[in-house]
């Protein structure tokens, strides 16, 4: 994106996380081209002192000049905050947007004639680790759907997927993180009731679940492959999984992203 103005509306955490991300890529050495809009005043400094970016309360003074935007309000928050940049928003200005359960098309209602790229990343963005799809619309030029996945591909993997998926991706990477938070807080507090300190189990469970999923993107093998390869006959880890097994863990992960597309449908 060069030295182009940006603007971000909204400094919430998934804000934070690609700014975050671009920072440690490296796209960040100069943050003064990249304006954040956020309400809390506290919120603002934190961000104008840790990355060198502009910050402001006013978000059509964001948008006026930009010519990439981004859109990171709460979907509750958007309709409003649509209507108010419209009428300063330049005419050719990029509009991405990660805000869930917003599609295209109601992006398009607000914004017309403008290129609409839909995005849902993940927090790991913020250590190089990310995961976000995009939904590029027929009508945005090549080169920009380029730009901007190569800006998320700087802070981890990028996919392209029909907008049809979205509800889906964003009940699973979109708030999985969250859902493997639980995950492995419950393994460190297993280690914990075992006898191990603290910080030990905490960073035994995170460098566990880190190099398992490395394992399997890396590999290509499907994760029960994998999982069989470390369960010996009459072993410790079957022995676990079979507890896991009656205790409804698979299930209950299953119901975690079903809740969370179904939120994501009640959002549009």
């Amino acid at each position: 994106m060069g030295n182009d103005k940006v603007a971000i509306i909204g400094g919430g955490a998934m804000a934070e996380a690609i700014i975050r991300g671009l920072y440690q890529a490296g796209n960040l050495t100069d943050g003064s081209w990249l304006t954040v809009s956020e309400p809390n005043a506290s919120r603002r400094d934190e961000l104008a002192t840790q990355y060198g970016v502009n910050t402001t309360a006013d978000n059509k003074a964001a948008v006026q000049g930009a010519k990439w935007v981004l859109l990171a309000v709460k979907p509750q928050m958007a309709a409003a905050v649509l209507a108010e940049i419209s009428k300063v928003l330049p005419p050719k200005a990029v509009v991405a947007s990660i805000m869930a359960g917003w599609s295209v098309a109601q992006l398009a209602h607000f914004l017309p004639d403008r290129p609409i790229v839909r995005i849902m990343p993940n927090t790991p963005l913020a250590v190089g680790a990310g995961m976000t799809a995009l939904v590029v619309a027929d009508d945005v030029p090549a080169q920009i759907g380029e730009e901007i996945e190569a800006a998320f591909a700087a802070a981890g993997e990028t996919v392209r997927v029909p907008e049809s998926w979205m509800d889906a991706i964003t009940g699973l990477s979109g708030s999985g993180p969250g859902f493997l938070f639980v995950v492995l807080d419950a393994l460190s507090d297993a280690g914990v009731a075992a006898g191990l300190p603290r910080q030990t189990a905490i960073r035994l469970a995170a460098q566990t679940m880190l190099g398992t999923g490395k394992m399997v993107v890396e590999s290509g093998a499907h994760p029960a492959v994998l999982r069989d390869q470390v369960t010996s006959p009459g072993g410790t880890t079957v022995a676990g999984i079979l507890v896991m097994e009656a205790a409804g863990v698979r299930a209950a992960l299953h119901k975690a992203v079903a809740a969370a597309v179904d939120r994501s449908r009640q959002l549009r």
